[in-house]
């Protein structure tokens, strides 16, 4: 089943990132672990989390203390998107694009603190609900998101699975026509 998951263009490039900072195991999916690799500095304040680049290659974070220590670390995978992907300042920029980034943002999260290489390696039950329980208990991430990304692996097999058998059925009217 796993044979037909197809990656996006995102998923791949946050998978190559953590191959870079060498995470392998969901422990390691935490704000201070990342933070330390990509020499980003943390600070946990009263305001809306927000992530700087005081000049290039130099960032610094502000996390919302204010928040439980699990929505913190999905605002730094948010912020951490936002830093590493949409450079520049955002002032002057159309309403369209700052949203596009924003959905970026959002599906990172998804493949940052879930990431397909490491749920593929996991033997999930086979009910939906205890799938979701465990993936969200794995993960330390709310059950929204871990049947979110349940959901959008399951479409993705099934879109692979769709896509082989109209391969093969193209395959087979070239076969008939050169045989004709």
């Amino acid at each position: 089943m796993h044979s037909y998951y197809q990656m996006t263009a995102l998923e791949k490039w946050t998978e190559d990132l953590y191959e870079r900072l060498e995470i392998v195991k969901p422990a390691q999916i935490s704000i201070a672990y990342i933070a330390e690799r990509l020499n980003i500095w943390v600070h946990y304040l009263d305001v809306r989390s927000k992530g700087i680049e005081a000049s290039a290659g130099m960032y610094s974070m502000f996390i919302d203390n204010r928040l439980p220590e699990e929505l913190q670390r999905l605002e730094f995978l948010h912020e951490l998107c936002h830093l590493l992907r949409h450079a520049g300042s955002h002032t002057l920029m159309p309403e369209q694009f700052t949203q596009a980034e924003k959905d970026e943002s959002e599906r990172f999260i998804l493949y940052a603190a879930m990431p397909y290489s490491m749920i593929s390696k996991m033997r999930l039950p086979e009910l939906r609900e205890d799938a979701i329980q465990e993936l969200a208990a794995v993960f330390q991430v709310p059950c929204e998101l871990a049947l979110q990304r349940i959901d959008q692996i399951q479409r993705r097999v099934f879109q692979g699975q769709l896509i082989a058998v109209m391969e093969r059925n193209e395959d087979r009217k070239l076969i008939h026509r050169h045989i004709r």
